[in-house]
């Protein structure tokens, strides 16, 4: 596994369409390009050697529209980006604006649990994954938003079994509804019942103020990188693997198209 442990964090949000690259974020530094292991009977460097330069630390995101970049106002600037310039990690991104544990997305790509399987987690093998979604199951039958949670983070621990998971949960449109509450408890108590190690971030109960767009729901470039910067935060410092909870404790809340799929790899 990469260095480090494997976190899980699950983040909502909301809506837009489709692109697959590979690229690295701007300001990380650049390490360089191991040679690669001379294949048995081949002249080359033995297959056993170590790379001159250690690998940085690899976060793999699965999320909606907040993680797919909507109100960031230009490639590269929505808040996964942000954390892997924030912390100098590699980033492989899976996004579909509209989907969630439930919800297929705009573009089809989702649910979450498809969006995953795109990044073949046990082939990059992270050291980081967040889940950024639950805003667009608002609505949806509580037993299966649980079900759903549940099988994923099962899911993510068959294959990346030293995981350390988290779940950012549901970002509300102004006041939240007694539905997007009841969306947003639903997620986290299936995420500590699957794992009770769970780290909890939740917007709603920690009532999170940031910048947003027009929409009220989407953060603006500067609420992308106060979001990046708040995710960061919680998850610096040491950790006893599947131990240590760090958690935005659930309090009660006031009732009240853009598929992207890119890798920075680099």
């Amino acid at each position: 596994m990469a260095a480090g442990v494997l976190a899980l964090v699950a983040v909502t949000g909301g809506a837009a369409t489709a692109a697959v690259t590979l690229s690295t974020p701007s300001s990380a530094p650049q390490p360089s390009q191991p040679s690669r292991p001379s294949q048995p009977g081949q002249p080359g460097r033995p297959a056993s050697a170590a790379p001159a330069h250690p690998q940085r630390p690899l976060l793999a995101v699965v999320g909606a529209s907040f993680s797919a970049g909507v109100g960031a106002g230009r490639p590269g600037r929505a808040w996964p980006e942000d954390l892997a310039r924030i912390e100098h990690w590699r980033l492989a991104l899976s996004a579909d604006p509209g989907a969630g544990y439930i919800s297929p997305g705009s573009g089809h790509r989702g649910p979450f649990a498809r969006l995953a399987a795109r990044l073949d987690l046990t082939r990059i093998d992270p050291n980081t994954i967040i889940i950024q979604g639950g805003h667009d199951d608002i609505g949806r039958p509580l037993p299966l938003i649980r079900s759903r949670v549940e099988s994923l983070i099962s899911a993510v621990h068959h294959e990346c079994p030293k995981s350390r998971l988290a779940v950012l949960t549901v970002f509300p449109r102004g006041n939240p509804s007694p539905a997007t509450v009841a969306t947003d408890q639903a997620i986290v108590a299936a995420a500590r019942q699957a794992d009770p190690a769970v780290i909890v971030f939740d917007p709603i109960a920690s009532h999170w103020q940031f910048p947003r767009i027009g929409d009220q729901l989407h953060p603006t470039p500067a609420g992308h990188e106060w979001i990046a910067h708040r995710l960061a935060a919680g998850l610096r410092g040491p950790r006893p693997a599947r131990a240590t909870q760090l958690t935005d404790r659930v309090r009660a809340a006031k009732p009240g198209n853009y598929l992207n799929t890119h890798c920075h790899l680099g």
